[in-house]
């Protein structure tokens, strides 16, 4: 194994990650506001964008008091009179449209070095700002998020031992998650690990029952907990001269796209996937919005669908069945450089998941990395419809390979092989 390879492993296995605030974007980071707002997956124009991430703007606008109404919102839209740029420039990840504004509520890692990482908390599975969601009752459960729940769960933090998130994460694959799409066991610990913070906090009883109330009946609440976390790796195994490790794999909705270690904040991009969904009662292909997100940081970081054989259970979400989901994982392995020291999988004998994707082995083996992820409806406002395991297509991962060959001629990969696909 070359040495830039196990410089981005060793990062990915032994950087560790701290909880360290909850508060309001305009907080966390200068890269927002009034009407400049972080959004998902590699950049994008403000005429290109699909519906969801079209309703997740007029939710931020409207969170901002910009706009009074959602036709004002839209008109605000329609007139390129709001910036948007990728959260992953922001050293964020936000969960499917990824919209965050000044007022949205997030979660702030740390990582060994000083890295800082942020996400927004997540508001639940039914209607949803990431979504596309707009009404009044997301909006009113948005702010009460930013005005109480967030404060109070940082007041907890400052009552409580610091928050290994990567533990968090660990025990979760322990428990029967994956850490991307179910994070039942891993939300219902964390609660746990906060609420003797949250008795002392400075808050009254109503407040702090609803609080809890509202973490015990998200079953996602862990989401932006376990994947700024796997920002702040990611981040860590970054830059890394020749590596031809994944950092970074999103889609806004268009298009999806990776970044490498070796090639700085490059992307590489192809035309959105929707893979094979899990489509609500009354859904169909047509109403899909093409996948989305930054939450494939997951896969990236070695867990979420790289760890399905972890998880049986979300297969009835996401689709297939046991031994499908033990299919993905052992082909993951197939393209990862390594194996993970701390995501330990028990169905697997407590064998690490699969570590690092390669973008060499990639284009070698012609194996499509797989994640799993959440759908929206392609119309603004229309909310969730579905899940699904997406394979990602080989064209990025393939296009990354050649451009390390080209800054290191003299580098001769396992694409070269002969017999293999490039």
């Amino acid at each position: 194994m070359s040495d830039p390879t196990r410089a981005a492993l060793d990062a990915l296995n032994g950087t560790d990650v701290r909880l360290r605030h909850v508060c309001k974007a305009r907080d966390a980071t200068d890269q927002v506001g009034p009407r400049r707002f972080l959004h998902a997956g590699p950049p994008i124009e403000l005429a290109d964008i699909p519906g969801p991430m079209r309703g997740a703007i007029i939710a931020g606008l409207l969170l901002e008091r910009q706009a009074g109404s959602a036709a004002e919102a839209e008109a605000i839209i329609d007139c390129g009179e709001v910036s948007i740029s990728p959260c992953h420039d922001a050293n964020a990840v936000g969960a499917m449209a990824g919209i965050i504004t000044p007022n949205t509520p997030v979660v702030v890692a740390e990582a060994t070095g000083g890295i800082r990482t942020f996400s927004p908390l997540n508001e639940g599975v039914g209607g949803a700002m990431r979504y596309g969601s707009y009404d009044e009752v997301t909006l009113a459960r948005l702010r009460w998020l930013g005005d109480v729940l967030a404060p109070a769960l940082d007041a907890a933090l400052r009552r409580s031992d610091p928050l290994d998130l990567l533990a968090l994460v660990a025990e979760g694959l322990r428990r029967g998650d994956d850490c991307h799409n179910r994070l039942v066991a891993t939300s219902a610990a964390l609660l746990v690990t906060l609420t003797p913070g949250l008795l002392h906090a400075p808050f009254g009883r109503e407040d702090i029952a609803k609080v809890v109330s509202f973490i015990a009946g998200n079953g996602h609440f862990a989401l932006p907990f376990a994947i700024s976390a796997a920002k702040a790796v990611t981040l860590a195994a970054g830059g890394i001269p020749g590596s031809p490790i994944v950092t970074a794999m999103a889609s806004n909705g268009r298009e999806f796209g990776i970044r490498v270690s070796g090639l700085g904040d490059r992307w590489f991009t192809v035309p959105a996937p929707i893979g094979d969904p899990v489509l609500l009662e009354g859904a169909t292909l047509d109403d899909v919005t093409p996948t989305m997100g930054d939450s494939m940081i997951s896969e990236t970081a070695g867990f979420g669908a790289f760890a399905m054989t972890a998880a049986p259970a979300i297969m009835s979400f996401v689709g297939g069945d046991t031994a499908r989901a033990q299919e993905i994982t052992r082909s993951m392995r197939e393209v990862c450089a390594g194996t993970s020291g701390r995501f330990l999988i028990p169905a697997e004998d407590f064998r690490g998941t699969p570590l690092g994707i390669d973008v060499h082995r990639v284009r070698a083996t012609g194996i499509e990395p797989v994640i799993n992820n959440g759908l929206a409806h392609r119309e603004p406002g229309r909310g969730r419809v579905g899940a699904g395991i997406t394979p990602v297509p080989v064209e990025p991962f393939a296009a990354a390979s050649r451009a390390l060959e080209e800054t290191a001629p003299e580098r001769v990969g396992a694409a070269d092989e002969p017999g293999r696909h490039a």
